[in-house]
C-alpha cells in the first residue's frame, strides 16, 4: 500500500465519519429545537385561512392576528435592515379555556404559555412554499399533562389545516 493510498483511505475514513456524525448531530438538532416548521406548497393567504378555519372550527376563539411581515418590512429600514426576511408572515393567536385551565391549576407561572401561537409565512428566499410553525412549550414540573395537550392541540391544528390546503 502506498503512502498516498494510504492517506487517501484515511481521509475518507475520516470524511465518512465527519458526514455522518454532522448528519446525526442535524436530526438531533432538530429534534430537540423547540421550533416545529411544516412546509408546503400553496397560497400563504389560503394556509392562513385554512389555519384560523381549524381553530375556529374548534370553538376556539382568535384574539390576534399579528402582521409580522408588514410589521418588518416597514421598520427595518430605521434599523438599517433593508432585506425582506419574508414575503408574507402573520402569527395567530389563540387560547382554549380548557386548556388553559389546566395549565393554570398544574403551575401558575403557566400563564406565560397563553395565548398559544402558530405562525404561517413565505419566505423572500423560498416564495414557492408556504411555512406553518409553532414553538413547543416547555414543561416545567408537574406541567407535563397539561403541556403535552397544549402541543397536541398545535399539532393538530396544524395537521388539519394543511390537510385543506
Amino acid at each position: 500500500m502506498t503512502d498516498s493510498f494510504a492517506r487517501g483511505m484515511i481521509l475518507a475514513a475520516v470524511l465518512a465519519l465527519t458526514i455522518g456524525w454532522t448528519g446525526a448531530q442535524s436530526a438531533a438538532a432538530a429534534e430537540a429545537s423547540p421550533f416545529v416548521a411544516r412546509k408546503v406548497e400553496g397560497r400563504f393567504f389560503d394556509v392562513l385561512a385554512s389555519v384560523k378555519d381549524v381553530i375556529i372550527g374548534r370553538g376556539i376563539n382568535i384574539a390576534h392576528t399579528l402582521p409580522a411581515s408588514r410589521m418588518l418590512n416597514r421598520t427595518g429600514p430605521a434599523f438599517g435592515m433593508h432585506q425582506k426576511v419574508y414575503l408574507d408572515a402573520e402569527t395567530v393567536e389563540f387560547c382554549s379555556a380548557r386548556i388553559s385551565h389546566m395549565l393554570a391549576a398544574a403551575n401558575p407561572r403557566n400563564i406565560l404559555l397563553c395565548p398559544f401561537t402558530i405562525s404561517v409565512y413565505v419566505l423572500s428566499s423560498d416564495p414557492a412554499h408556504v411555512y406553518v410553525s409553532y414553538r413547543k412549550p416547555v414543561a416545567e414540573k408537574n406541567s407535563e399533562a397539561a403541556v403535552a395537550e397544549v402541543l397536541k392541540l398545535l399539532e393538530s391544528i396544524v395537521e388539519e389545516a394543511l390537510s385543506w390546503s
